[in-house]
């Protein structure tokens, strides 16, 4: 008997936005099925992209993208409706869109100005620097923009991606501390696997124009089982005391997914002391750890957590009441939580 776990959510973001843009059509296998990629092949069907799923293979067929007929509901889909909206710099149209209420809540300035800066004129529906937008190229794209990645690493993800289709490429520069970093180092695995031509230059990227050369239908894309999901699997058998393999896991330290680590991070479980984990690039080892920590014979300290508070809940709020109804102790303070 093997445990099993989902494919990677992180990936298939990532493969289906990268299989829209490429020349020819291609297959993404062991693509996750759930509410952010299902929102996102809808907005890539909206776009013109032909999106088809047969379990968990999809088949993606790409196409110049063209304005929707209608705005696009993503749901609390957050990487798709920012994956999407740097699409706009490839449309030919406004693109408007929107979300549940929570995700009208969450931020989508910083990408915006982004888009700004490169020539798609946002426009808020609502509430400034939230969902609903409307995006619209108002002329040639410019080839040089600065991102702010203190709050998300899915604004620069997604016009990494979207940058080999621009006539001129893409000079970014960053700033602030990029936080979920692995998830941009696996965005630019994903890109160069696909023939992309992408650097780190300084404090930033450069994209060459050209595409994704490799994309084709002898070449598909394959995504990992998802680490982020596997962790709760791993701090069930820690506590259980079980065996059962989990199928499909590969060496963690060959993985494109930063969450991984966890693999590493439960062994600190068994040092004496305090244990502290920096969760500034794991935003969703948060929920594991902090299950993991209610059993360990040491507080545990996690710091790095603002970012958490803006996903598709306010993860450390919702973990601190729910697990106070069970007895647990857990102090919320700045950009830390101590269990």
């Amino acid at each position: 008997m093997k445990l099993r776990v989902p494919s990677s959510k992180s990936m298939t973001q990532r493969a289906l936005l990268i299989a829209a843009l490429g020349p020819q059509p291609t297959c993404i296998l062991n693509a996750l099925v759930c509410d952010d990629s299902q929102h996102l092949s809808a907005g890539l069907r909206a776009l013109g992209v032909g999106v088809q799923w047969r379990g968990h293979a999809v088949t993606v067929t790409p196409a110049p993208l063209k304005p929707p007929r209608a705005t696009i509901a993503c749901g609390n889909a957050g990487s798709a409706l920012r994956f999407l909206a740097a699409a706009a710099l490839l449309v030919d149209g406004p693109i408007t869109l929107d979300g549940n209420a929570y995700m009208r809540r969450r931020p989508i300035a910083g990408l915006a100005d982004a888009l700004a800066q490169l020539g798609v004129h946002p426009r808020y529906v609502g509430a400034v620097g939230c969902p609903p937008i409307t995006l619209a190229r108002t002329g040639p794209v410019l080839a040089a923009a600065t991102v702010d990645g203190s709050l998300s690493s899915q604004y620069l993800s997604a016009l990494l991606m979207v940058a080999p289709r621009l006539a001129a490429g893409l000079s970014l520069h960053v700033k602030g501390r990029v936080v979920s970093r692995p998830y941009v180092r696996m965005t630019v695995a994903m890109m160069r696997a696909a023939g992309a031509s992408v650097r780190r230059q300084g404090d930033g990227y450069v994209v060459q124009p050209g595409g994704y050369p490799l994309i084709q239908k002898n070449f598909p894309i394959a995504v990992e089982p998802d680490w982020s999901a596997a962790a709760f699997l791993l701090v069930a058998k820690r506590l259980c005391g079980s065996r059962l393999p989990i199928a499909g896991l590969g060496d963690p330290q060959q993985s494109l997914q930063g969450d991984a680590i966890i693999v590493s991070w439960l062994k600190q479980f068994d040092a004496p002391g305090d244990n502290t984990f920096d969760l500034s690039d794991h935003p969703d080892l948060i929920a594991p750890l902090t299950a993991m920590a209610l059993f360990a014979a040491q507080p545990t300290l996690l710091t790095g957590v603002t970012h958490a508070r803006v996903k598709e809940c306010d993860r450390v709020l919702v973990l601190a009441q729910q697990l106070a109804r069970v007895g647990a102790r857990i102090e919320m303070g700045d950009d830390r939580m101590r269990v």
